[in-house]
């Protein structure tokens, strides 16, 4: 007489499925959340440029002149010094330099200006 063959598996076969699939999952639960972060921090980089960006083209607007002004946008604290720089005449050079604040995050923004002299101008 012969018995059947049993099929199936065995408890200790599924305890050892169900560690790694538990460990695969938690594997790919941290690697979601370090890509959250990451792109929550890219978030806060492009907004910061952003900004920058508006504040540099809001001075590009008016007459520079050497000096240093602040004040908050979009809830987040700025500084901006412009700094004459030596230049060929008729031309002015400026050095601006933009610190964005917002929190414990600070970001540095650095770019040159050249400005023309304007006719009859006082500068």
């Amino acid at each position: 007489m012969t018995t059947p063959a049993q099929g199936g598996f065995t408890l200790l076969e599924m305890l050892a499925a169900v560690v790694v699939l538990s460990i695969g999952f938690t594997a790919y639960l941290n690697a979601l959340g370090s890509s959250t972060q990451a792109l929550l921090r890219d978030e806060q980089s492009t907004r910061m440029a952003l900004l920058a960006k508006t504040l540099f083209d809001e001075q590009s607007r008016k007459r520079l002149k050497p000096g240093q002004w602040q004040g908050r946008l979009a809830q987040v604290q700025w500084q901006l010094t412009a700094t004459a720089q030596p230049g060929t005449p008729p031309v002015d050079l400026y050095r601006l330099e933009l610190v964005l604040e917002q929190g414990r995050r600070e970001e540095h923004f650095v770019t040159w200006r050249a400005q023309g002299h304007v006719p009859g101008a006082t500068p």
